[in-house]
């Protein structure tokens, strides 16, 4: 499909959430109640969730040094606000995983796609662990959106998991196969860049012990960004418990991911909405939190700006 096209499609659809979600609140209500969020309590929680990404920062330099990219923890706490700082307005593959993807690699002197697979391998183990929580939660808070049960989306959630999981793990043998069948030279030469992009994917350079701490650290960030969000919730007067919270929020984090409207606009807030509503948050209240909480992420993510004078010296060195 040309990609006109395919931008032209999510830019409809997007305008149709938006529509839907406003539809469906009183837009004067949702004025009033943006402009009485406590911004005291917006500033705490900006700066939680910035502590929340120097962990992760952490967590990436132990996956990126598995793959020959070592560093000092400043450093990759650099790449990784400034790689946030390129989140805006794009989606993360292509906007802040590709620039961390690409000034690590350029930095350590190894093939791109190392550097996207230590990023990759970030991102999966903070999804994995938020899935967990959310499945705990579903499984002591049930909640079904007209009538479909919220505990089948983490199943299916978890079988995309396992399916990836598995490609990783045959990935080799596939790869193997079709180098038996392949004799064209490119595609030769693009099976080879494939293999090696699977090695570093696959975790065979991990240690026993850098795994205990991704865990570890992915455990912590995903209890904290929990924290910090219900936090958000909280602050509006609304008295939803961290359970109910838990068993939601990782479900609006998928609906996002998905590459169907420009940037997860549209989705977020319609899906954040329906999900409060379960919890007795009315549409306006709950669109109003959405409203904060995107808010919130997009000031997290401008705070990457204080990164970028570093990054083309980082990259010059790079190129020496």
């Amino acid at each position: 499909m040309p990609k006109p096209l395919v931008h032209t499609l999510k830019l409809l659809f997007t305008i149709l959430l938006l529509w839907l979600v406003f539809k469906s609140v009183d837009v004067s209500r949702v004025a009033r109640g943006l402009g009485a969020f406590p911004a005291g309590t917006l500033a705490l929680l900006l700066a939680a969730l910035w502590g929340s990404q120097l962990l992760c920062s952490e967590r990436w330099r132990i996956l990126a040094g598995a793959l020959g990219m070592r560093g000092r923890y400043l450093e990759f706490v650099q790449i990784y606000f400034a790689g946030m700082f390129f989140n805006i307005g794009l989606p993360s593959l292509v906007g802040g995983d590709a620039v961390k993807a690409w000034i690590i690699s350029r930095k350590a002197g190894k093939p791109l796609l190392q550097g996207l697979a230590s990023v990759l391998q970030d991102r999966a183990a903070g999804l994995v662990t938020l899935l967990l929580y959310g499945s705990i939660a579903i499984g002591l808070r049930p909640f079904a959106w007209n009538g479909l049960p919220l505990g089948t989306l983490y199943l299916g959630a978890w079988a995309g998991v396992a399916a990836v999981l598995a490609l990783v793990l045959k990935g080799g043998t596939i790869r193997r196969k079709l180098e038996e069948r392949v004799r064209a030279p490119r595609a030769r030469k693009a099976l080879g860049y494939l293999g090696d992009f699977h090695r570093a994917l696959a975790l065979e350079e991990v240690g026993k012990g850098a795994v205990w701490r991704v865990t570890a650290y992915s455990f912590l960030n995903s209890a904290l960004v929990l924290g910090i969000f219900h936090q958000v919730v909280l602050a509006s007067g609304h008295r939803v418990d961290m359970v109910s919270f838990a068993a939601l929020f990782p479900l609006v984090t998928l609906a996002t991911m998905l590459p169907v409207t420009l940037n997860g606009m549209g989705v977020r807030e319609w899906v954040y909405v329906e999900a409060l509503f379960l919890a007795g948050v009315p549409r306006d209240s709950g669109l109003v939190i959405s409203l904060a909480t995107s808010a919130l992420m997009l000031v997290c993510n401008l705070g990457g700006a204080a990164f970028l004078w570093k990054v083309p010296g980082g990259l010059s060195r790079a190129r020496e």
